[in-house]
């Protein structure tokens, strides 16, 4: 495992690197959702707020850091082996301005054709003030997307000049301000979603305005100009046309499901958001930053012919992909309950929706390791710059994902409409796998099969130990709210220690490697 430490150990470092940010910025998420909570609870004005923060996050996904970063990202690579660095930042610029018109065109439109939301969400026209809330909030945070999409721009650039740290730190920005903007001002408005609103929009410009510094000490500078009949630019664009659709797919899947969700009991988009936000908490932390990682380093080999360094590092990102996204399922469906009051019960945020979120996080968990495994062969596909195949596969999966949200959502309810993305999840996995296999000989090595199975039995053992305290403990979490917190974190810790130790005991090369990586850092 040496041998390997000194191959891969450059995205190790790197999305060790990354996590420990993104874990940071994952707790002042954790909080801001708290702070949603405590405002807001699972009413409907949470259900309101809910569903105008998707509509920027839905775009920000098709034209930032959806399709457009992974177009960018392995065109600006070549570009920057190919030409020298003033023609690198003019092409910058032309690429901004076009990106800035875009989105003030998005913008605008997206603010007129708010009220349209009337015809999308009868069931919201039938309690006073809720769409009314809706679509003020819409208006409010509609903006959003230019910033975050700009500040995708800056994370492209970074990425491939191997500076990660930054554009990981920003969300914490955001989340501060969302925190601050809810508790500072909440009182002067007639709803506190409206305060909330504000500090995204606020935390959007920060997001914004906080990598410039760094993208200004490789010598780049955002400015206007208007080439752009570039050849960079055409492919970009080329390359973002199926990356759009395949986004776009993805982002419909998610709009629906919340529409559905909203012809539930009040309080089911909320408790949905709620439940994937702790998911997400798990995939942003590590996958992402396997995913942020890969994509560059892939790049570079796909442009050197490097079929053996791109087959290891594929191997390694699945097996680091397991090694996290078992545990985290196992530990949040165990859990779930525990962690749920542990987090969100206070204020507005009660028992009921501790019950809502709980039971939608049963059937979300359960997609996480089909979810992680499949940002990462993602990249493999963007890596050779080809991003059809995954908008064809994106588009099979909408339909298996919005016939099973129909009809598990009428027996299920909100935990149909989870389990129905998590389904959907492994579809996704098993028919990009089954593209790789039919293009590539031997895409991954043979230690995948063998890390995972001592992976899944370090699991396994780890869930029989949390089963068993829980089953323990039972009572007393249930009735007394102090405990329940104490529990919760010691069982964490406990399971988790027990989790690493299994896999040292057998020899799992993953975790043998990230101890060594561990080791040199702590090193004075």
């Amino acid at each position: 495992w040496q041998e390997d430490v000194s191959r891969t150990g450059k995205i190790a470092r790197s999305a060790l690197n990354i996590s420990v940010v993104t874990f940071v910025s994952r707790i002042f998420g954790l909080l801001r959702e708290w702070t949603r909570g405590y405002l807001l609870g699972t009413t409907g004005g949470s259900d309101a707020f809910s569903l105008s923060f998707m509509f920027p996050n839905l775009l920000r996904r098709l034209v930032g850091e959806g399709a457009m970063l992974v177009a960018f990202v392995p065109v600006f690579a070549e570009l920057k082996e190919r030409y020298d660095e003033d023609y690198i930042r003019e092409f910058v610029k032309s690429f901004f301005t076009l990106m800035v018109f875009i989105l003030v065109t998005i913008v605008l439109i997206g603010y007129f054709l708010a009220p349209l939301l009337r015809f999308f969400l009868p069931e919201y026209t039938k309690i006073p003030g809720k769409i009314e809330l809706t679509i003020l909030l819409t208006r409010i945070m509609f903006p959003y997307i230019l910033f975050i999409s700009l500040a995708a721009l800056s994370q492209g650039i970074l990425n491939t000049y191997g500076i990660f740290v930054p554009s990981a730190a920003t969300p914490i920005l955001l989340n501060v301000s969302i925190i601050s903007f809810g508790f500072i001002f909440w009182r002067y408005f007639r709803d506190p979603g409206i305060a909330l609103s504000m500090g995204v929009i606020f935390g959007g410009i920060l997001q914004f305005v906080f990598p410039l510094p760094f993208l200004y000490k490789t010598g780049i500078r955002y400015g206007f100009r208007t080439a752009f009949r570039d050849e960079g630019i055409k492919k970009i664009f080329t390359l973002m046309v199926p990356g759009i659709f395949g986004a776009g797919i993805y982002q419909i899947n998610v709009l629906v499901s919340q529409i559905i969700a909203a012809m539930l009991e009040e309080g089911s988009v909320a408790a949905l958001r709620f439940s994937n936000v702790l998911v997400e908490l798990v995939l942003g932390i590590f996958i992402i930053s396997i995913s942020t990682v890969i994509l560059p380093d892939l790049s570079e080999k796909v442009a050197r012919g490097d079929e053996e360094g791109i087959r290891k590092n594929l191997s390694f990102a699945l097996k680091l992909v397991g090694l996290i996204t078992f545990p985290a399922t196992a530990g949040l469906i165990v859990l779930r309950t525990e962690i749920v009051t542990f987090l969100f019960r206070y204020g507005q945020f009660g028992k009921h929706s501790v019950g809502l979120v709980s039971y939608a996080l049963l059937f979300h968990a359960t997609g996480i390791a089909g979810t992680g495994a499949t940002r990462v062969l993602l990249q493999m596909f963007y890596s050779f710059k080809d991003t059809k195949t995954p908008a064809v596969i994106a588009a099979v999966v909408m339909v298996v994902n919005l016939l099973l949200c129909y009809y598990l959502s009428m027996g299920m309810s909100l935990g149909g409409i989870a389990l129905a993305g998590s389904v959907a999840a492994y579809v996704n996995l098993l028919l990009l796998m089954w593209i790789l296999l039919k293009r590539f000989r031997k895409p991954f090595d043979g230690t995948v099969f063998f890390g995972l199975v001592k992976t899944l039995v370090s699991t396994l053992v780890m869930t029989v130990y949390l089963y068993i305290i829980r089953l323990r403990f039972e009572r007393i979490i249930e009735f007394n709210r102090s405990f329940n917190a104490l529990f919760t974190i010691g069982a964490i810790v406990s399971s988790l220690v027990i989790y690493i130790l299994v896999n040292l005991l057998l020899r799992n090369r993953e975790i043998l490697m990230l101890k060594d990586i561990l080791q040199r850092k702590l090193k004075p």
